[in-house]
């Protein structure tokens, strides 16, 4: 049996990419969890009104589903980055 030509590893430059936007994910994340604590204080009536005050946006739990979903989603591109940035330098 005859064995083809070596397959080089090709490199991903969508690694780098994704690793800076998982670093830009991180304050966007930061930014709906404030919101979600600002709508939770509004609520409380701590403070006056919160900034939107009607629509899918008004409720804080959205904010924070956001807030999650958003670093969750960094989480893994950051993992995603340094795993193919290590198998391109082997």
């Amino acid at each position: 049996m005859s064995v083809g030509p070596r397959l080089a590893l090709k490199r991903r430059p969508d690694a780098k990419l994704a690793l800076a936007v998982a670093s830009l994910l991180t304050p966007a994340a930061v930014l709906c969890v404030v919101m979600a604590l600002w709508g939770v204080l509004s609520d409380t009536n701590y403070l006056q009104k919160f900034v939107i005050e009607e629509g899918l946006f008004s409720h804080w739990q959205v904010w924070l589903a956001l807030g999650i979903a958003i670093q969750s989603a960094g989480l893994m591109l950051e993992r995603y980055g340094k795993q193919a940035l290590a198998t391109i330098r082997r």
